[in-house]
């Protein structure tokens, strides 16, 4: 997975770890019924959880595997890693502040104002400090992977959706915007959740999933899919214009967000039948638990695009339109960042742990540190949990939702405790665990030097 050279990133799995707290957390809320189908997507509390997923489990989960990755894509080290403590620091207490000020809000607290003032600082701040460091490393490559240009792109949308957003809070505290600025700020709110879930979370997933499958299917790598790059540029593009159009006439912004959506499901039928040759063109025959449970993911995303877009086009209910957004949010990204866990975390475990003897003793396998059975089972109880939850929101369901957000939740933490055994090699005989092996720390890898 490395190139010689490179070193495990330090505090991936802290991103990790936090990552994974911000979506238990956040479908425990759902769970709670702090949103519901029967309220608006735009209620404080609502914000909440959707920041909890965005920020804290999306953003986290793909900020650490960058980390590691980037250097993956490039053949070089990142510039420097002596940002990545702090910055978690910063974006854990900013999203902490973020948070705290919605809540502040659905209350009428006189000190919203000036919590998310300084949430949107900080994030501002810490999240645009690790896209910096994270495009930097991409930018120094000679000869990048075919990947990389995705994940550039990503890195661009990533930044400007973190200054629309600071933008949004600090309209929201009244402490910074004329009523005119805060009117146009308010119309860019579904813009930034374009740009963040579309331009930032799937083109960068889509660049890493270039990389990552062909080396665990053992294929050969996806020769220049400048089809792909090119359609949601201009998909990208597109929402971009009506993003500024927005601004002076909210029906052409209406329409020119939903051209682009129209434009970007090519981007996502040439995606996948990239997928398709990968996963016929394989070497190894028999799928591994990430792989196979990569599956699901990709099904989701190529059935809650396009039901977005019709939703837009036909103007159906917006419960219609939230559905195909969970199954997107929860289907598509979350289904693929857990699938793809249950494989990073132990490789780099084993890597850790078992690297530094291999030839020197027999060591385990990696399908060792982790139970694929006990996986499958709890990663298709989620997949079942986001679709019985997607059809309950459109159905208008309080009750089904909630009971459905509590089987994602508690399927969530099972998964959680199987990557926690992984990490802390509970799955692998004591044989294999005697001295000198050195056990990893659980938030952290120890030997790699801070650059």
């Amino acid at each position: 997975m490395m190139p010689p050279g490179t070193t495990l990133s330090r505090w991936t799995m802290s991103y990790f770890g936090a990552a994974v707290l911000f979506l238990m957390l956040a479908e425990f809320l759902l769970s709670a019924g702090w949103w519901r189908p029967s309220f608006d997507v735009t209620e404080p509390r609502a914000l909440i959880v959707v920041h909890s997923i965005t920020i804290g489990w999306l953003g986290l989960l793909m900020m650490g595997a960058l980390f590691q990755f980037t250097p993956v894509l490039t053949g070089l080290s990142l510039p420097t890693e002596r940002l990545n403590l702090p910055c978690l620091i910063g974006s854990v207490l900013g999203l902490s502040l973020l948070l705290s000020g919605f809540d502040r809000m659905d209350v009428g607290s006189p000190a919203t104002g000036a919590i998310l003032f300084a949430a949107a600082i900080v994030l501002l701040i810490t999240l645009c400090a690790l896209a910096g460091m994270l495009f930097a490393g991409l930018w120094q490559a000679i000869k990048p992977h075919a990947a990389a240009p995705f994940v550039m792109i990503g890195l661009v949308c990533f930044i400007l959706t973190i200054g629309l957003g600071a933008c949004f809070a600090v309209s929201l505290s009244g402490l910074g915007f004329p009523p005119r600025m805060i009117e146009i700020v308010t119309l860019l709110a579904p813009f930034h959740a374009g740009f963040g879930l579309v331009g930032w979370m799937t083109f960068a997933a889509i660049g890493v999933t270039y990389k990552l499958l062909p080396m665990f299917l053992l294929s050969d790598d996806v020769q220049g899919p400048s089809f792909v790059r090119g359609s949601g540029l201009l998909a990208l593009a597109v929402l971009a214009i009506a993003s500024i159009t927005s601004a002076f006439d909210t029906a052409w912004a209406g329409r020119g967000a939903i051209v682009s959506g129209v434009m970007f499901q090519f981007c996502i039928a040439a995606y996948l039948v990239d997928l398709v040759r990968i996963y016929r063109g394989r070497r190894r025959k028999s799928l591994e638990l990430n792989t196979l449970g990569s599956i699901p993911a990709f099904v989701l995303m190529a059935t809650s695009a396009p039901l977005f877009v019709i939703a837009m086009v036909f103007d159906l209910e917006p419960r219609v339109t939230v559905a195909a957004a969970y199954l997107f949010v929860f289907g598509w990204l979350t289904g693929l960042g857990l699938a793809q866990l249950l494989k990073i975390v132990p490789f780099l475990t084993w890597i850790e742990a078992f690297g530094p003897l291999l030839g020197r003793r027999p060591t385990p396998r990696l399908g060792e540190l982790i139970n694929d059975s006990r996986s499958i089972t709890w990663l298709s109880v989620f997949y079942l949990a986001v679709l019985l939850a997607a059809a309950a929101i459109a159905a208008g369901s309080d009750l089904a939702f909630q009971a459905a957000a509590l089987c994602q939740a508690l399927s969530t933490g099972a998964l959680a405790v199987e990557l926690l055994r992984a990490r802390s090699l509970a799955n692998v005989p004591l044989s294999a665990k005697s001295p000198p092996l050195s056990h990893p720390a659980l938030l952290y890898a120890s030997n790699p030097p801070e650059r």
